[in-house]
């Protein structure tokens, strides 16, 4: 029988520890990437994400608070942190809100950081893994982590559908500066009943929502163009360096220092 502590913490080869370069796998709904991180400097993301350190535990720091380590942690939408893991290689899969597999991850209402059981990190380190050392296709890797949230039974969060219908005009078009007055009327409701709605729904104000969706915009498009002014500015920044800093604010580091040594990009 396999030691399963053995398996969780067993030892990075020079190969699979240093000689690893990011890979970034993106679906409509979910955005996974692997790689070997150092700091990530104070940020928040649109969306949920959890973290899962592949052969050792990392630390992370909530705005307000101090250092703690994980093996395994969940960060909910809009929660500002950093992150240290001192070069080991990090898997950090980010959920959007319209998934199926978002109500896994109810108890992030609270908006704070939060480790995971013993039994549940087992399973996740070990998919991972299996994931980034047996270099699956990315048809494979959906299908590991549907398994993994058993996202056939899974129970799709309840949002109001005029705000899911907001959320979709901005996806489809995340270049356009939609009015918050405008996207309220186009379902019905008042500018303040809106912003509160949009709020309570999806954790971070509307302006954050669409700045999150023109960074992930931004990196569908550098899949396709290879540049990254060409693909800010098809996104709906300004120049390259506005999407620097979004990006940097987001996801706590400069998008150059990710995309300029990818082994597998792949949309």
């Amino acid at each position: 029988m396999i030691d399963v502590n053995k398996r969780l913490y067993k030892v990075a080869t020079p190969v699979t520890q240093y000689a690893f370069r990011a890979n970034l796998f993106m679906w409509p709904q979910r955005t996974l990437f692997f790689g070997p991180l150092q700091h990530l400097a104070l940020h928040s993301m649109g969306a949920v994400a959890i973290n899962i350190g592949l052969y050792q535990p990392f630390l992370l720091k909530p705005e307000h608070g101090d250092y703690q380590s994980y093996r395994c942690a969940t960060i909910p939408a809009g929660c500002k942190h950093e992150l240290n893991a001192f070069g080991g290689i990090v898997a950090s899969l980010i959920i959007e809100k319209d998934a199926p597999e978002y109500s896994y991850f109810a108890h992030c209402a609270s908006g704070r950081i939060l480790g995971v059981t013993n039994k549940i990190e087992a399973k996740w380190v070990q998919c991972l893994q299996k994931i980034y050392e047996d270099k699956l296709d990315k048809v494979a890797i959906n299908t590991l982590l549907n398994q993994l949230f058993n996202t056939p039974k899974a129970t799709a969060c309840k949002v109001d559908a005029r705000i899911i219908e907001v959320m979709q005009t901005i996806q489809h078009d995340p270049s356009n500066d939609f009015s918050q007055e405008y996207l309220a009327a186009s379902v019905g409701l008042s500018a303040s009943r809106f912003r509160h709605l949009f709020s309570e729904h999806f954790d971070i104000p509307y302006r954050r929502y669409r700045m999150w969706r023109r960074v992930v915009a931004a990196m569908d498009a550098l899949h396709k163009v290879d540049n990254l002014t060409y693909a800010a500015m098809d996104a709906g920044f300004t120049d390259s360096a506005h999407f620097n800093r979004c990006f940097r604010n987001t996801l706590g580091v400069n998008p150059s220092l990710v995309f300029r040594n990818m082994d597998r990009f792949e949309v």
